[in-house]
């Protein structure tokens, strides 16, 4: 569980609190002010499944970038699909290695959404890193659905909180 936030500007958004940033176990440096919502109601993290992708603070989502980019193994593809900063050749059947996104939540939780979640198949061969920079210098992250994609969600609006947890459809 984590805490839900409560943002007076945007009272019907499920904001939550990220503490850090986890790429293959280590820590991002990133200024946990980022995160917050302001005393103006700007900011924040709000978990939205109306969002497709997931779209982060630019500070952040530049310091992600250059982590993926400079972990992952494959080549880059020379053009591209339009909208995306990362974008991989994954053909020749090869089983693709993708390094692992955890985001640590208020409250000790922590959101580790499968690589399938945030590397989303584009073309043939080819995987685009699904995450987007928040445009605005006041606007706020939004964990969008296909990061949600895999997990169980409460919103336990009684006791402010927000439960998540794996959980898979399969068919006996």
């Amino acid at each position: 569980y984590t805490p839900l936030l409560t943002n007076p500007l945007s009272p019907t958004f499920y904001y939550v609190r990220i503490r850090n940033v986890v790429i293959n176990n280590v820590n991002l440096r990133i200024n946990p002010a980022l995160w917050a919502i302001d005393e103006l109601g700007n900011g924040g993290t709000i978990l939205d499944s109306g969002t497709t992708l997931t779209y982060l603070v630019q500070p952040a989502y530049r310091l992600i970038l250059a982590t993926f980019k400079r972990l992952v193994k494959l080549p880059t593809v020379a053009k591209p699909t339009l909208g995306f900063d990362l974008c991989l050749n994954v053909t020749g059947g090869l089983r693709v290695s993708l390094p692992r996104l955890s985001f640590k939540l208020e409250g000790g939780s922590v959101f580790s959404p499968s690589p399938s979640n945030y590397f989303i198949d584009t073309s043939e061969g080819e995987k685009c890193l699904a995450l987007q920079p928040v445009s605005s210098p006041t606007g706020s992250s939004v964990i969008g659905n296909l990061m949600q994609q895999g997990f169980t969600f409460e919103f336990d609006k009684d006791m402010s909180r927000l439960g998540f947890s794996r959980h898979t459809c399969s068919v006996p």
